[in-house]
């Protein structure tokens, strides 16, 4: 990609979540702002979509816990494929992150407001967009 083509790309966001109204919330809010927007609704599905657009997603946003695969096991399968995807991490007030992750990642605690989660996106995406 041109550095052109690489200077007007649009963020792509993929949204993990197992409650659905909560994932399209996330989604509503992020397409607003100017984000293109992925949704999956467990780990499993993520990483499909993942293997499907290799390199096109710059922000993994996860439910800590999930059914089946959770939110850090995901981030890290994701990140073997792409060192250089950011994750935030979105959780209900009683969900923890391992203290190693704790100290990696951000984590947003549920209820959030929508402001809140467009400038921690806007932060880990930094000076690349």
């Amino acid at each position: 990609m041109s550095r052109a083509a690489e200077w007007h790309k649009v963020p792509t966001v993929l949204v993990v979540d197992d409650e659905p109204i909560v994932r399209k919330l996330m989604r509503l809010v992020l397409e607003e702002e100017g984000f293109r927007v992925l949704t999956a609704e467990n780990g499993q599905d993520a990483m499909n979509v993942s293997k499907s657009l290799p390199g096109e997603i710059d922000v993994l946003v996860s439910d800590v816990m999930m059914p089946g695969m959770d939110g850090p096991t995901l981030a890290d399968e994701m990140l073997e494929s792409d060192p250089n995807l950011s994750v935030l991490f979105v959780t209900g007030s009683r969900e923890r992150l391992p203290v190693q992750k704790q100290q990696h990642f951000p984590l947003l605690e549920k209820p959030f407001s929508p402001g809140n989660l467009v400038v921690s996106i806007r932060q880990l995406l930094g000076q690349r967009f």
